[in-house]
């Protein structure tokens, strides 16, 4: 564009120069302006015409060569500005265009500046948003919801709780099998089947007789005796004295309590109500270094039967493990939701009587998994963050597993019972068969003989 405008005004310049040269030909040459253009003077001018022609050219030479120098080093180039002491000067079209250029690169630069800092300030934002985002998402991630603390306060102490009940269970099913076999210092020991029962006997008119039972006609045993209401026929009730209550105050390794004697009363009117009589010593002397026959064929039956009660009682005796006592760290946290749920009406003492003194590990799982989530503020605590409700369900699983563990120990402990209950209903066939195949062999050879 800059080229066409130069090449426009240079032949703008030729042909004003042109016509002042034939102009002034055609007054040398004495011509008016009847010649017209310049051609017309050679022919009518023809001698005036030869004479001027070259001083035309060399004016026509000098005036272009003074005007390209006034149009190259003038009018393009002159950058005299200041040089010349006139300060108003105006300078040509190079130097107006270096201004122009160091203006508009001055202005463009200026004006990228500001895109740049537009451009940091939009980073810079973005980066301080994202570190604003991230800061409130820890703060809400990592805050933990009041029913994630319930649950972790909770299960605090159910390990050890259940480890107390495992020695518990040990401990209880080791007293009933004693009892059996007339081990140790049981009251069955020194007197046998007979001692059992009146120790039982003496124990029900002391503690567990109710004068209404037998149609009234226990008012004569209940006057020498009887115990609480709240303790009445607690040996033969196993609804009241094991399944009712949450927690039992057990601990075998200190003194018996009222509860302890429950069970045991109850385990032995459940098991070998007659325990195996005591075996005389003659019957077990060895005769030309065997055991006789009779002795030791009587010994192995009771021990036979014993074994096959001790399945039964090892799942009453797990049942009462895990209703034993357990650590007492848990009580104030377990307290707490039922105290929540219940409000200002649930007071400690209604609490206690519902768990007990020290909540055994079947009360601990009882919260666990069905109290805490009949409280509604669980409910509410699910529009919390999503954290928090991964973290509950984490949690949920944890003790899920925790009860499966329990139900697959109560299902192999069926599957024992199960199969006792089996071998005993088929032992009748059993000895059949034995008999016929011991008339066999008497008969026949068939058979070899030990």
């Amino acid at each position: 564009m800059r080229q066409f405008f130069l090449t426009l005004l240079f032949l703008f310049s030729l042909s004003g120069t042109y016509m002042f040269s034939a102009t002034a030909a055609w007054a040398q040459c004495g011509c008016g302006p009847c010649c017209g253009a310049v051609g017309g003077c050679a022919t009518v001018c023809a001698c005036t015409s030869k004479k001027q022609t070259p001083i035309t050219r060399d004016h026509i030479t000098n005036a272009m060569n003074q005007h390209r120098r006034w149009m190259v080093d003038i009018y393009f180039k002159d950058d005299r500005v200041g040089q010349q002491g006139d300060r108003d000067t105006i300078p040509g079209i190079l130097a107006a265009m270096k201004i122009m250029t160091n203006q508009l690169t001055s202005v463009a630069l200026h004006q990228v500046m500001i895109i740049g800092a537009m451009l940091d300030a939009k980073h810079q934002l973005e980066t301080q948003r994202l570190f604003q985002q991230l800061t409130a998402e820890a703060h809400k991630d990592y805050h933990p919801a009041e029913g994630m603390c319930d649950v972790g306060t909770t299960v605090r102490s159910l390990a050890a709780s259940e480890r107390k009940g495992e020695v518990m269970a040990v401990a209880l099913a080791n007293r009933l099998t004693d009892r059996q076999l007339l081990t140790g210092d049981v009251l069955s020991t020194d007197a046998g089947n007979i001692g059992d029962k009146n120790s039982r006997l003496k124990n029900f008119i002391k503690v567990y007789c109710n004068p209404k039972d037998n149609n009234m006609g226990l008012d004569y045993l209940c006057k020498k005796g009887g115990g609480t209401p709240q303790r009445q026929n607690k040996d033969v009730n196993y609804t009241q004295t094991i399944d009712s209550p949450l927690t039992l105050k057990i601990d075998l390794t200190q003194d018996t309590s009222d509860d302890a004697q429950d069970v045991l009363a109850l385990s032995a009117n459940l098991f070998a109500h007659k325990i195996t009589p005591k075996i005389v010593e003659r019957f077990l002397k060895p005769e030309n270094g065997q055991p006789p026959e009779q002795g030791y064929m009587a010994l192995m039956a009771a021990r036979s039967l014993a074994a096959k009660r001790s399945v039964a009682q090892n799942t009453i005796a797990s049942i009462v493990a895990q209703k034993a006592e357990g650590s007492p760290e848990s009580k104030p946290f377990v307290y707490a939701v039922l105290k929540e749920m219940g409000g200002t009406t649930m007071e400690e003492e209604t609490i206690k009587k519902y768990l007990g003194d020290n909540p055994s590990y079947f009360a601990q799982m009882e919260v666990l998994t069905k109290k805490i989530h009949q409280n509604p503020v669980f409910f509410t605590e699910l529009y919390d963050k999503p954290a928090n409700v991964m973290r509950k369900q984490v949690a949920m699983q944890a003790v899920e597993l925790m009860q499966k563990r329990d139900m697959y120990r109560s299902l192999l402990r069926s599957e024992a019972v199960f199969s006792v209950m089996l071998e005993t209903a088929i032992s009748q066939q059993q000895q059949k068969l034995k008999n016929e195949v011991d008339s066999l062999r008497q008969d026949s050879d068939l058979f070899e003989l030990p």
